[in-house]
């Protein structure tokens, strides 16, 4: 059983070369008898998510794509990604048609991966790549794909017609994940797995999605439209237009029906209007006392005053849309076409990586202070939880790992510029947003969970459900190194209510911590489901331009997978989403889904 995969693809390869051997180690990776030397296949990819926003880059495991495709792609080095839709059922997400591409192509019955089909046998239409791309300068790297023949080798593939979203990418690392993963030539070994990162060269969005803000929000000034984090943004994708799909395991999707707003923690402020940095909070008279001011450091966050909810106002979901009330049912957007390589200014005014790469389930990962598990047992160690929606499963098959992206700290509160950037947003939102007093080699501080996970080995990662959609916006405040989130969201800070957003209907389950049976890492006894997960590796998010990547993967290994009885399908084999609701990360800073199950 494995957990939900999120985001869905199809995945097109290029048109085969005559070097390239399509024959495959058994029957089940490949429908697509009649593939030929001129054909491009597809396959749906059950399972990928972000690895890096600047530069835009996806992670995925080897083991979620069929084998021909897995081949192709080290052979070319270059693949289409086309965002998998409602349109692929045929008649819509709530049809009980059979003869949709997705129901074509999905895994069932435990497989790791689903078919790889031409485009003919899968009923789907080609959509030629975009011409900038023949004369996009693809970098050589010899490291990057150690199956490739022909590194010069760079036919673009067609995407699919009826996705609104085209990811034209390049494979840029090809990492193993277990120590005998390579052969004595350096090259991959069958039925091995290895974690592959895809950089996006091109995006393309279609208008059809698009909202332009003048159009939402009419009467707003244009850098401030609709918009909390504040940047020059011209249109919005809509998520309710997109209509993406998620994989559930076993031949089942997920959709996205509603949109919920709620925006990370904010620190109260004196001040009407605008939010302070965390540095002049601390030193604010309000909350230290004349001897105690200071500027905020490694050193000075410390305040145990901050484990308190009364200083933080926290949302709960709010409602925005849902697709049966949805008023703007159509885009009025452009078609927009960008390549971070030739201009890291999207026309959008954002980078649209979150917006198109959804939904994606947030996993919380929680894990001890390594200060706190030095010395005598006489103290409680200092629990840490983080949630994370740039994580997905690598690996599938005996030795199951999973991946989840960290980038260094930034004071996210600090925004003095008024009109802002999307710089802060793109850092801080979707990970744990907390400070550490670690220092990498180049000096930089890294997240709890990151340093957490390589200095004590273990961590475990926890499914968040509807009910704990609070919680979870809670422990994504910035407290700092020797402070718990779980203190801030205790029972004995009953001072929220009027410091809190969103539905009050919903409730606000004050999730506790416990010891995880076989890793040293605490878990959430009040998700659905968690896994225990001992450290394996960090592997750095190549750059594209000097110093442009902030982004490291951390793996594990998942040693052990709970899930309560409550919430298992009939069969004891899978999650019934109907009855966890497991909530998931869309666009932007605020947006969120609760999953429902396509019927």
């Amino acid at each position: 059983m494995y957990p939900p995969s999120s985001s869905l693809t199809h995945c097109t390869l290029p048109i085969n070369n005559s070097e390239h051997d399509t024959s495959t180690p058994s029957a089940s990776t490949t429908d697509s008898s009649s593939n030929s030397n001129n054909t491009p296949i597809v396959a749906l990819v059950e399972g990928y998510c972000g690895a890096s926003d600047k530069p835009p880059t996806l992670m995925l495991g080897s083991d979620s794509i069929p084998y021909l495709v897995l081949e192709g792609l080290r052979l070319n080095g270059v693949c289409a990604l086309s965002v998998a839709t409602e349109r692929e059922f045929g008649v819509g997400c709530d049809s009980n048609v059979n003869g949709g591409a997705l129901q074509q192509m999905t895994s069932r019955d435990g497989e790791m991966h689903g078919l790889a089909k031409t485009f003919e046998e899968a009923g789907l239409e080609e959509c030629v790549a975009p011409s900038l791309l023949d004369d996009l300068y693809i970098p050589t790297n010899t490291n990057k794909c150690n199956h490739r023949n022909n590194c010069n080798y760079f036919r673009r593939p067609p995407a699919v017609k009826s996705s609104p979203v085209h990811m034209h990418c390049r494979l840029i690392a090809d990492v193993p994940l277990l120590d005998n993963n390579t052969n004595s030539n350096g090259n991959h070994t069958d039925n091995n797995p290895a974690m592959l990162l895809l950089q996006i060269d091109t995006y393309t969005i279609h208008g059809s999605i698009l909202h332009r803000q003048t159009t939402l929000h009419p009467n707003e000034r244009p850098y401030l439209q609709g918009n909390p984090d504040v940047r020059r943004i011209t249109a919005k994708i809509d998520c309710l237009l997109l209509k993406p799909v998620a994989s559930l395991g076993n031949g089942r999707f997920g959709r996205v029906n509603e949109i919920h707003h709620m925006s990370r923690p904010r620190p109260l402020s004196v001040e009407e209007g605008r939010m302070l940095s965390r540095s002049q909070l601390l030193i604010n008279e309000q909350y230290q006392p004349q001897e105690q001011q200071q500027e905020l450091n490694g050193e000075t966050c410390n305040n145990i005053n901050w484990e308190n909810s009364s200083m933080w106002e926290i949302d709960n979901l709010t409602l925005a849309y849902s697709s049966e009330t949805n008023a703007i049912k159509d885009g009025d957007g452009e078609t927009v076409l960008y390549t971070y390589r030739t201009d890291s200014n999207c026309p959008l005014g954002y980078n649209p990586m979150k917006q198109v790469v959804c939904p994606r389930f947030v996993g919380w990962i929680s894990s001890y202070e390594p200060d706190s598990l030095v010395g005598g047992r006489d103290r409680e160690p200092i629990a840490h939880i983080s949630p994370y929606s740039f994580f997905i499963d690598v690996a599938r098959g005996a030795r199951p790992m999973v991946a989840f992206a960290a980038c260094p700290r930034s004071d996210e509160f600090d925004n003095s510029d008024e009109h802002g950037s999307d710089s802060s947003e793109e850092v801080n939102n979707d990970k744990d947003t907390k400070s550490n007093n670690q220092r990498s080699g180049d000096g930089t501080h890294w997240k709890d969970a990151q340093r957490d996970a390589e200095q004590t080995g273990v961590f475990c990662v926890n499914l968040v459900s509807r009910e704990l959609a609070w919680a979870m916006n809670a422990s994504a405040a910035p407290l700092g190194k020797g402070l718990s989130e779980f203190h801030l969201m205790r029972e004995s800070n009953v001072g929220i209510s009027a410091a809190t957003g969103g539905d009050e209907s919903l409730p606000k389950v004050r999730p506790t911590h416990k010891p995880a049976p076989n890793v040293n890492a605490p878990f959430v006894p009040e998700s659905p489901m968690f896994m225990e997960c001992r450290y394996t590796k960090t592997v750095k998010v190549p750059d594209i331009f000097e110093g442009d990547s902030m982004y490291s993967l951390i793996l594990g290994e998942v040693v052990n997978i709970h899930v309560k009885k409550e919430v298992l399908q009939m069969d004891g084999n899978s999650i019934d989403v109907g009855k966890v609701f497991p909530l998931a990360r869309l666009g932007y800073g605020q947006e969120y889904t609760v999953i429902s199950e396509c019927l």
